[in-house]
């Protein structure tokens, strides 16, 4: 979590309990209401005309009734105190579970802040955060309450295209994703106990996607599944046409059909993997080098690097943000060029330890742990120096790396 998502949330808070406020005055008490003058600046971006304060109203507003709120003692108990309070009022139930979910994340941005950018300690806050949400939407909500929120949320999650499910195949693929979420907070917590290595935690998680999705195969069959996860002609197509054109690259008719049939050759044979297989990874990694050639080869090198580049969430926030960090396009394109450099090499100590594993010869982790975070060292020490410290903090505080580099040498 970040200061920026704080704002992000306080706002979308703000913009829930203010549009709330006006259907309740327009809609069940027939009154004006004229709001507090914080609550009054956000209706009035929101486009909503202040009228007069009414007692119903006042709950949400510095009027007296806001001390019953501020009294509770507990963050779930106030939580639930304005929830039922909503729910009275006929606000329905996803704009309470907003509502909630947004006042249960801000409750955890001290604690964020707090790890101050510590990899170790922000980890363990999150997986905290995460095991405890269910159980405090759960409070927040009720039973009904929750349960219709976390269905529609985790339908949403397990389909990216909507396709026709009836009522016990929703149930099941509930079920499935419950199952697969509980089981990414068992190997999260394996993670930051530090009782799996990261190797053991990615073959555990491709199993247990692998898993999940023969099982949701299973529930929708073969034509629904694919269009479900946006695999159907159709859909794929549109979609690699759309991504192709955001990133400024426009193939012709024969280019565009060779691209495509390169993406349902990577999809098709992805599907065939068996992620149990000491070898799942690099078959991966094989797999979309291929993709990646066979784009080059048909896009030329140049529209292919800017199709990268496009593709790069990095790339595209600090494209977004330059002038704010003090990036112009050479600095933005060193900071990218680095990074890939980076990752390249930490991918290349991995693929020659599984390399010398995979021929039953013994792998000195120690010595390779060593050798990443020398590599990590210089090249947190080679951003610091060219991009000057101010725009290195920006990159820092927004997390597009974490680095921790001793000050170079003068």
């Amino acid at each position: 979590m970040s200061s920026e998502f704080c704002h992000r949330a306080s706002l979308v808070l703000n913009v829930v309990l203010t549009a709330t406020v006006a259907m309740l005055a327009v809609q069940k008490l027939g009154h004006a209401f004229v709001p507090s003058d914080e609550v009054s600046s956000v209706l009035a971006t929101n486009g909503v005309a202040p009228g007069k304060v009414t007692s119903e109203t006042r709950v949400f507003t510095r009027e007296p009734q806001l001390l019953q709120y501020a009294e509770i003692a507990s963050a779930s108990d106030r939580r639930r105190w304005m929830i039922d309070r909503l729910r009275a009022m006929g606000v329905p139930n996803d704009a309470l579970a907003l509502v909630a979910r947004v006042d249960f994340e801000v409750q955890w941005e001290s604690r964020f802040k707090a790890c101050q950018g510590d990899r170790d300690k922000l980890a363990a806050v999150q997986l905290e955060m995460d095991v405890n949400k269910d159980a405090e939407m759960r409070a927040a909500l009720g039973e009904a309450g929750f349960k219709q929120w976390d269905q529609k949320s985790m339908l949403w999650e397990a389909m990216s295209a909507e396709v026709e499910v009836t009522a016990s195949e929703t149930d099941a693929i509930y079920a499935l994703k419950k199952k697969l979420q509980q089981r990414r907070l068992e190997l999260e917590q394996a993670s930051v106990n530090g009782t799996m290595d990261g190797a053991e935690i990615n073959n555990e998680q491709d199993k247990a996607y692998f898993e999940y999705n023969q099982q949701l195969k299973a529930v929708l069959g073969e034509d629904r599944y694919a269009k479900s996860q946006q695999l159907d002609g159709a859909f794929a197509a549109g979609n690699l046409r759309y991504t192709l054109t955001k990133a400024g690259v426009n193939p012709d008719d024969s280019q565009f059909q060779e691209l495509f049939k390169a993406e349902q050759e990577l999809n098709k044979s992805q599907l065939k993997l068996d992620p149990s297989s000491e070898n799942y990874a690099a078959q991966v990694k094989a797999l979309g080098d291929a993709r990646d050639q066979q784009y080059r080869q048909t896009l030329g090198a140049e529209a292919f690097d800017t199709l990268q580049k496009e593709q790069d969430p990095g790339y595209c926030q600090m494209k977004k943000y330059g002038t704010l960090w003090g990036l112009d396009d050479d600095k933005i394109d060193y900071v990218y060029n680095a990074m890939k450099k980076y990752e390249q090499g930490v991918q290349d100590y991995q693929t020659q330890a599984n390399s010398l594993q995979a021929q039953g010869q013994k792998v000195d982790w120690d010595a390779l742990n060593k050798s990443v975070q020398q590599l990590t060292d210089q090249t947190g020490q080679t951003l610091q120096s060219y991009l000057g410290q101010y725009s290195f903090n920006k990159l820092q505080r927004n997390r597009l790396f974490l680095f921790n580099p001793t000050q170079p040498p003068q």
